[in-house]
């Protein structure tokens, strides 16, 4: 029971966001996220495995579990693995408010372009950007086939087709990537808009930014651009 929840303060998750600097402080704010987080106790709200839910602070536990397995820092740890193998034109970071700790659930930060190297990997034209085959097939296979689509649904999660064509549904979601599709896509959301579409099958990637517009609501641009896929790469 630490779903995301940005207005409550007395929530588990905004007190987290305190405790990492994501929120705004109070004088009784949690001083860290770690010491927050060890000595949390939650109610479990549904049985494991019925419903989905998400939560900014799995980020952090995993995060966390890496940099204790590693003994190295979150930022020296992507970098090594993914960041320095692609040719990336520039560096990339998270944001890190208090205390030096990462924002891993929502503060990373780069050229666009370099997002687009990140997402060729998972290609089969990954040669363009790394000598080496970092994201295996048995990766790529568990992501296309092992979510559970019954945790969302497929309620309102569905986005325009071509005229000649269904609808182009969600399949499942399944680690970092918020949307599986049917067409072999597969999505990944930001803050305020923005995105990473990769399709394995196409050997296509996409990288698009948006904004939040004044009265807060989030400009949608997933849907636009997977509609556009589709019609210059086909289903």
């Amino acid at each position: 029971d630490c779903g995301d929840e940005y207005d409550n303060r007395k929530s588990c998750y905004y007190q987290y966001s305190m405790a990492i600097g994501d929120g705004h402080r109070e004088a009784d704010a949690p001083d860290n996220p770690y010491d927050f987080l060890s000595s949390l106790k939650v109610d479990r709200l549904y049985p494991q495995g019925s419903h989905f839910s998400y939560s900014g602070v799995n980020n952090f536990v995993l995060m966390w579990i890496a940099e204790e397995l590693t003994q190295r820092s979150f930022a020296d740890i992507f970098s090594s693995l993914f960041w320095r193998r692609i040719g990336a034109e520039a560096d990339a970071g998270f944001l890190a408010y208090r205390y030096g700790i990462p924002l891993s659930h929502g503060g990373f930060f780069y050229n666009i372009r370099d997002l687009a190297r990140l997402g060729v990997l998972y290609n089969p034209s990954f040669g363009v950007v790394s000598d080496e085959k970092i994201i295996t097939d048995e990766h790529l296979e568990l992501l296309g086939s092992d979510g559970r689509s019954h945790l969302l649904g497929n309620v309102g999660v569905k986005v325009a087709g071509t005229p000649d064509a269904p609808e182009l549904a969600i399949r499942h979601n399944i680690y970092q990537w918020g949307g599986v599709y049917t067409n072999g896509a597969l999505t990944h959301g930001g803050w305020g808009g923005q995105g990473l579409i990769v399709n394995p099958k196409h050997d296509t990637v996409a990288v698009f930014t948006a904004y939040f517009k004044e009265d807060g609501s989030e400009v949608q641009l997933e849907p636009l651009m997977l509609a556009l896929l589709e019609d210059v790469f086909g289903r």
